[in-house]
């Protein structure tokens, strides 16, 4: 399974820091895509396009700056128009609870049991 990890970094409780630890997290159940992380690409904006485009999955860490930011804007859009399946991770907190969101949540979806 492809999982695209949609997320902004506007906010300072997201960082590489919490992006590393989703990014361990999410791998247990699939390939976990992260941009800031995985991205080594010269055409970086093609290759988001390219890994939305073969996700099964969209989990969207959803701090207070997604409504603003145009690319996850973008990214819930596209996965919307693909019948990508969307996961939302409330990350209006600190690391620590944001990680327990994204493990309760990953662990009680049937969509992953499958």
């Amino acid at each position: 399974m492809n999982i695209f990890v949609s997320y902004t970094t506007r906010d300072d409780n997201v960082d590489k820091t919490l992006l590393e630890s989703i990014s361990e997290i999410v791998s247990l159940y699939g390939h976990c895509y992260i941009d800031l992380l995985h991205n080594t690409e010269k055409d970086k904006q093609r290759h988001v396009e390219f890994m939305l485009s073969q996700a099964n999955l969209l989990i969207l860490i959803a701090s207070n700056s997604i409504f603003t930011s145009k690319w996850v804007q973008w990214e819930l859009s596209e996965a919307k128009r693909c019948c990508i399946p969307i996961i939302i991770v409330d990350a209006k907190s600190d690391m620590s609870n944001i990680l327990k969101n994204l493990k309760s949540i990953l662990t009680s979806n049937s969509y992953l049991s499958s």
